[in-house]
């Protein structure tokens, strides 16, 4: 009997030793759930204030510019492409060469109207020293002619002739329109070979929608004033996917 009472009294001091420890382990997972909502709503704000801040600039949101570009691999440029759906932020094309740019919400707008950002709409991606349109990815060391040959962006003021232009082979996707009328070369050749101006700058010249600089009227219904949004799965607006993100992509020889 006096090995039970023992017993018993040692269970009975475990249990009482244990209790005090009791509520802060209850309490341990609801703070720790707070702190992380907490810190979750401070970076939202604090995103939301960059994004208006990027989007202040041009192009704002019912600001209409317009800028040529081409896709040169080799030596010959690709045919012009086109939207591959709805125009849903404001950077789009048609089969003419040339970018409209009239952001509808302010994830397009000032300092994320991007290449990449034009991308989502004409089917274009980059990666690191990579490009892909239309399903074909094209990698720096691609195949010229027995050269291997380097992707870049170059950049020019479509309306100054003598510019030497700006040569990007980092964060292609980045390249930010942060003027009306440029002209873009996305090549794919030979690194010191010459890379030739779009050949749909003239095209410029000859856009009926409306002039460049102008105020659209074309933001599509519910989208009537500037809205903060980035594309989706990104909460930055430069970032463009890459070939390893598309399942359907294919890697030129």
């Amino acid at each position: 009997m006096g090995k039970a009472s023992s017993a018993k009294k040692v269970a009975r001091a475990a249990r009482a030793g244990g209790s005090p420890s009791a509520p802060k382990r209850q309490l341990a997972f609801p703070l720790s759930i707070l702190a992380i909502v907490v810190v979750g709503a401070v970076l939202v704000v604090v995103a939301r204030g960059a994004n208006q801040e990027a989007a202040a600039e041009s192009p704002r949101v019912g600001e209409h510019w317009h800028a040529a570009y081409g896709i040169y691999v080799c030596d010959t440029f690709l045919p012009a492409g086109s939207d591959v759906g709805p125009d849903t932020t404001g950077l789009h094309t048609h089969d003419d060469g040339v970018a409209h740019l009239h952001p509808f919400v302010n994830g397009y707008a000032g300092r994320n109207a991007t290449l990449g950002g034009l991308g989502e709409m004409v089917g274009w991606s980059f990666g690191s020293g990579s490009f892909t349109y239309q399903g074909t990815t094209y990698d720096d060391g691609y195949d010229c002619g027995g050269e291997p040959a380097e992707v870049s962006v170059t950049v020019w003021p479509a309306d100054d002739p003598d510019d030497p232009g700006t040569v990007v082979t980092d964060d292609m996707g980045g390249v930010r329109f942060d003027e009306d009328r440029l002209a873009v070369t996305i090549a794919v050749a030979p690194a010191g070979a010459e890379i030739p101006r779009p050949p749909s700058v003239p095209q410029l010249d000859q856009l009926s929608d409306m002039p460049g600089g102008g105020v659209t009227s074309d933001i599509p219904d519910g989208l009537d004033t500037p809205v903060e949004q980035v594309p989706s799965g990104s909460t930055d607006p430069t970032e463009a996917p890459t070939a390893s993100d598309d399942p359907g992509t294919t890697v030129a020889p």
